[in-house]
Parts: C-alpha cells; structure tokens; sequence
C-alpha cells in the first residue's frame, strides 16, 4: 500500500513539473485504473485529451476510464470522438455503439454496429451486440 502512495506522489510531482505533456497524465491516468479509481482515471485522461486533443488512444482511454467510472453520458461524448478521428477503425464504431445502446440510443447504436459490421464484417463482439439490441427493439415493439 505504501509503494502505492509513494508511486501516486511522484505522479502527482510530475503533473506540477509537466503540466503541458499529455504523457505524464496518460501514465498517471493508467496507474489509477490499475488501482481501479476510475472516476481519478479519468479526470487524469481527460486532462491527457485536453492537452493532445487529436490523439485516439487517449481518447479512448478518456472514454473507457468514464465508463467505468459510470459516466454514461461523457463516455459517449469521448467515444464520438474516437469515432471521428478513426472513422475506418471498426472498434472505433463498436465501442460507440456499444456506449449508445447502454444509454438508451437504439437507433443510434444500430446504426454504428452496422458500420463497424462494414469495416469489419465477421466480427463476433458487433454480431452479438446487434443482435442483442434487435431483440431488445423487438420486444418493445420497434423496428
């Protein structure tokens, strides 16, 4: 427990020395998730995203870290965006869709599976979720 603190001090000494390089706050931001402080994370990742705004992997990892958090609603926000900034990249589609059908946007979330289901057709993950959002709209009477 103690090595943790030490670590998390020298990470917060970082921040204050490097307030401007998006790497300090990635690594920081990582090093909270492995401590499973999501919410921490992803101010961390946020931070990353602010300063490095194009970056994709810090992007998702904002996104991913919100989830997890349980910020629905800003974890779509990021997810929309590394959906823009690598529009070919299948994951990039899923992810969105899986965010959106979480959060009630079924139509929406449809609409992302099949583009991810376009780049990458066979993709097992994609198949499941669509199909699990079709039933899902079929017992409420949607189509």
């Amino acid at each position: 427990k103690s090595r943790a603190l030490e670590a998390e001090q020298w990470f917060q000494r970082a921040t204050e020395l490097a307030p401007n390089d998006p790497t300090v706050f990635k690594h920081f931001g990582q090093f909270l998730t492995e401590l499973e402080r999501h919410a921490e994370a992803a101010a961390q990742f946020v931070r990353a995203v602010e300063l490095a705004p194009s970056q994709y992997d810090l992007v998702l990892s904002a996104a991913t870290a919100l989830r997890h958090a349980g910020n629905k609603e800003r974890a779509e926000h990021f997810y929309r965006r590394a959906a823009e900034l690598k529009p070919q990249e299948a994951r990039s589609h899923l992810n969105l869709g899986a965010m959106l059908h979480l959060n009630g946007k079924f139509v929406e979330a449809a609409s992302c599976y099949r583009e991810a289901l376009r780049l990458q057709p066979d993709d097992v993950t994609t198949l499941t979720n669509l199909h699990k959002l079709y039933n899902l709209l079929g017992k409420r009477g949607a189509t």
